[in-house]
């Protein structure tokens, strides 16, 4: 499209002197603007107060619509300013009734360019009018915040003025901006939004952390704007300044306003502004913020036209003031992310021929970008180290940041390495700040308050907040307040100096002592409320904390501070495993022989954490475990967990073992000796009994199970009570287990109990292999493998794929049958939970041939579980497109005889519900049946699918009436 913008000189200014008038002005304009672009063909985009964006399909009618107005606009008296216009074309994105894209960025550049009066023309139209229009050349111009040069021109036509000044390009503006000699990437968008923000607030102040880019940003929207001032945008920097009372100095000097008499400067400067139109920007204003903050006050009290552009990690906290925060470059997106893309332009300044074409090096790019923490000035450190270095060695050597990544050129010396970057930042905290900053260096992913007070140690927590607020407000910490409590954190460059500067204090120890006790007491403190209502806040703060109980926990057992580690690894075990946290199972493992020795307190529980590794895969180790904390937990030497829950923990430990008849007894013994309102117990129980086939036994207790696990309370055992109650249902009623399965996924998803997603899945699954539909099997079976996949929850992952063969060999799929069979092969516990799969062999090599069938499973031993996983999924995905190949023959739309059931009840306009009673089936399933019928014959609606149905003779259209 050609794109015609066009925009009204001065028009703030109209508009401040004179909105009457102007008013009046605007509405012909709007008239004359308006039916040109009408008349020529144009689409409409905006119009606003000051000016039209249009589009047309040929430059020709563009042009010819923009001189049409133009001559209107000269030749109409009552039209007392002058529009100025742009002509772009490009490619661009219609969306939402606008166009979208660069060409729309480069088009609004190109006619700031241009005077009143004037209409000028890209490169690219040129080429398109050179027949149509004349045209005079204007050389090449760098427009506003986009980067390279772009050849303009202007057209010649009769009734329009052909003489106009220089055009308004970057380099031809008032000021003393420096030139940019690179280009600014990544920040895009934000230079519009600041440049917005000035334009409608009188101060705007620019905060971050060092290093993240402020100065550049100013710089960018200085340039963006300067064409808007006509007395120009200045640059007062303030970094060398080190005396609060030369501040007002360094604003006159860069404005040539020179003292008079005993009049304080400021008071001169400020009189000398009042009737003057300029931007000011004043750089780097935290180390005499103060004094900033005064004489800003004085210019903004003086003058109404004078806009303030300042950077500082604070702000300058005046009234007005409108703040935003420059966060580091993005991350996200890879090799195509801003961090990487910046990296690899400056990495093109020294070495012209740097690419990310390697694999490694593309790798090792994005690795010092995330280490960097996306930070400009990293990345363009680490970058100018590409003269002489790999990536791949920049990245191998980041550990050692601040000596790594200096520079000899010249420029403020606080830029010339990180090190300086960020101490610019700390020698100007109070020696409390200092402290603190100090202190929390030793968190890691973040902190809250009461953790801080915690390590910080002597002080109150009102003190502490004061500290906090003022550090948030320097940047140098970051303030999360989405949750309901603040957490705190520190980008990785700020936190590693702070902890440099810990360490040269000789305070490091003692801090990570009370940093690893303090975890230790929280997460000893929350267990107790674990097993009840507050499961879902315990296990949020694991999961927040986990980062932090990591650190505690290595730091405490590398110092021999046992007690410590015990509380922390034991604790952290025995709640993370119900969020599949089972990292800090093996902390538990991993702790047992030295705990063990020492004898610590709560041994028993250490040993009752370990036994939950029977859900990471070591079930020998884990029933072993188990049932060595029972035999603590009498001792009444130790501290234990409540009685009961070891030896729940063994049986768990025993069925993963295979020893069903162990298991039974185990769970019988809970669920009778400890009392059946323990939730867990009783439910664990059902489940023995109806996996050793006593199922009248587990239905007569089922719902009791259910009851005493919401009577409890817990989210996690409440999930699990009724996972169990499906298996139990599911020998005797389909139906019912399928309802109790669908509640249980309700549940879940409200709750966030992420254990059960894959066991609620697959059992629903296996069922469906069995008593139902293959198709909602397929999808239960997909969802299954890939949650506990993602868990990392090897035993229950090998139950999942080890449930799918059978499924594929209903589906008449021999071949992926045979070859996770073989797969699952190299898991011999698979056929102990999978029965089926015993005799499953035997049928396939009937259908295959033995030779075919050893050809088939002899490939799938040669995949290991992850592969396994990945093959299995991969095949469900294949099957999922084309479920019964043989019904594709003999049905239309290749829909199943089930499918063809549904459709014709969903044709007579039964509900899903009416459809799941008629066929005993869920209201999930029977959605699903919906929804997969649609696709598969191409439809959205029930009304389509009704029509479907009667084309393709699906149902009697006769009968239907």
């Amino acid at each position: 499209m050609t794109l015609l913008f066009t925009d009204i000189e001065d028009a703030a200014r109209l508009w401040a002197e004179a909105a009457a008038d102007t008013a009046d002005a605007v509405r012909a304009h709007d008239a004359i603007v308006g039916g040109a672009i009408e008349r020529h063909g144009g689409y409409l985009l905006a119009a606003g107060d000051d000016g039209f964006r249009a589009a047309f399909s040929t430059a020709a009618t563009a042009a010819a619509a923009a001189i049409d107005a133009q001559r209107q606009l000269t030749e109409n008296a009552s039209i007392t300013f002058a529009v100025r216009m742009g002509l772009h074309t490009g490619e661009v994105v219609h969306r939402d009734e606008d166009y979208l894209g660069s060409d729309v960025n480069r088009a609004a550049r190109l006619v700031a360019l241009a005077h009143g009066g004037q209409i000028l023309v890209s490169e690219t139209t040129v080429i398109l009018l050179r027949s149509a229009v004349a045209l005079r050349p204007l050389g090449e111009h760098r427009l506003r915040g986009l980067r390279g040069r772009m050849s303009v021109h202007q057209i010649v036509a009769a009734g329009l003025a052909t003489e106009f000044p220089v055009l308004r390009s970057v380099d031809c503006f008032e000021g003393n901006l420096p030139q940019r000699l690179s280009s600014l990437i990544g920040r895009e968008d934000l230079v519009l939004e600041v440049a917005e923000q000035v334009r409608s607030t009188r101060l705007v102040t620019l905060s971050g952390v060092a290093g993240v880019g402020k100065t550049r940003l100013a710089l960018e929207v200085g340039a963006e704007l300067s064409g808007e001032f006509p007395e120009g945008a200045w640059m007062v920097e303030l970094a060398g300044v080190g005396d609060a009372a030369s501040v007002p100095d360094a604003i006159a000097t860069v404005l040539g306003i020179p003292p008079q008499g005993d009049m304080p400067l400021i008071d001169v400067v400020s009189e000398a502004l009042a009737g003057r139109r300029l931007l000011l920007v004043i750089d780097n204003c935290e180390h005499v913020l103060a004094a900033v903050a005064a004489a800003v006050g004085a210019i903004l009290a003086r003058s109404e036209n004078v806009r303030l552009l300042a950077t500082s990690r604070e702000r300058l906290q005046l009234n007005g003031e409108a703040t935003l925060a420059v966060q580091p470059l993005a991350l996200d997106g890879g090799a195509s992310s801003d961090a990487v893309t910046l990296f690899v332009d400056r990495a093109r300044t020294v070495r012209p021929d740097f690419g990310l074409h390697d694999p490694e090096t593309a790798a090792a790019v994005m690795k010092i970008c995330e280490t960097l923490d996306g930070l400009p000035l990293g990345i363009e450190l680490a970058a100018a180290r590409m003269a002489a270095m790999s990536a791949v060695e920049v990245r191998d050597r980041l550990s050692d940041r601040f000596r790594l990544l200096k520079v000899s050129t010249a420029g403020p010396q606080r830029q010339h390495t990180l090190r300086h970057a960020v101490d610019w930042s700390y020698t100007l905290l109070s020696p409390d700040e200092q402290r603190l900053l100090c202190a929390a260096s030793v968190f890691a992913g973040g902190f809250d308050l009461a953790g801080i007070c915690a390590v910080v140690g002597d002080c109150d927590d009102v003190e502490v907040l004061g500290q906090l607020d003022s550090l948030v407000r320097k940047s140098l910490v970051v303030a999360d307040h989405v949750a309901p409590r603040t957490r705190y954190s520190m980008y990785e460059t700020i936190r590693q100096f702070a902890e440099d500067r810990l360490a040269e204090a000789a305070g490091q120890d003692r801090t990570r002592d009370r940093h690893a006790a303090h975890f230790a007491r929280t997460a000893a403190a929350r267990w107790e409320y674990w097993n009840g209502p507050g499961w879902r806040d315990a296990v949020d703060w694991v999961e927040t904390e986990l980062d932090n109980l990591r650190s505690g926990f290595r730091w405490s057992a590398l110092q021999g501070d046992l007690e410590v580690a015990t509380d922390i690894a034991a604790h952290a075990a025995l709640m993370g495993f119900s969020v599949q946290l089972f990292e800090t199972i093996a902390w538990a493992e991993e702790l047992l022989e030295v705990a063990a020795a020492a004898d610590v307190r709560r041994l028993p529980r250490l040993y009752t954490a370990a036994g939950l590794a029977c859900f990471a895969g070591r079930a020998e180790a884990a029933r072993a475990n188990a049932h060595r904390a029972t035999e603590l937990e009498d001792e009444s030497r130790y501290d234990a967990c409540e009685p009961g829950y070891a030896t729940f923990i063994e049986a768990l430990g025993h069925v993963y073992c295979g020893d069903l008849d162990r298991y039974v007894e185990l769970t019988g013994a809970v669920a009778n000796r400890y009392g059946r309102e323990r939730g867990y117990g009783l439910a664990a129980y059902v489940d023995g009994l109806q996996s050793a086939g006593r199922v009248d036994e587990a239905l007569a207790l089922t719902e009791e199970s259910v009851a005493a696990a919401r009577e409890l309370g817990n989210p996690y055992w409440i999930s699990y009570a009724l996972w169990i109650a499906g298996l139990a249902l599911s020998k005797a009623d389909a139906r019912r287990a399928l309802a109790a399965w669908d509640e249980g996924v309700a549940f879940v998803r409200e709750h966030r109990v992420h254990f059960f997603d894959g066991f609620l899945a697959r059992d629903a699954g296996r069922l469906h292999t069995s008593d139902g539909e293959p198709a909602a099997a397929l999808a239960l079976f997909d969802e299954a493998i890939a949650a506990f996949h993602r868990a990392g929850n090897v035993p229950q992952l090998i139950i999942t794929l080890a449930s799918v063969p059978p499924l594929f060999e209903r589906l008449d799929r021999l071949a992926p049958a045979a070859t996770l069979l073989g797969a699952m092969s190299r898991q011999p516990s698979s056929f102990h939970h999978v029965p089926e799969l015993r005799d499953l062999g035997d049928r396939l090599a009937g259908k295959l041939g033995k030779s075919r069938l050893r050809e088939l499973t002899s490939d799938g031993a040669e995949l290991d579980l992850n592969d396994a996983a990945s093959y299995a999924r991969q095949q469900i995905g294949t099957a999922r497109r084309d479920p019964m190949p043989a019904a594709r023959q003999a049905h239309p739309g290749g829909l199943s005889r089930r499918e063809l059931e549904v459709l014709r009840l969903v044709a007579d306009g039964r509900t899903a519900t009416e459809i799941a009673t008629q066929l005993f089936i869920s209201s999930r399933t029977a959605e699903h049946h919906i929804q997969h019928i649609y696709t598969k014959i191409g439809v959205s609606s029930r009304a389509t699918a009704t029509r479907w149905a009667i084309k393709h003779q699906v149902v009697d259209v006769t009968a239907r009436g």
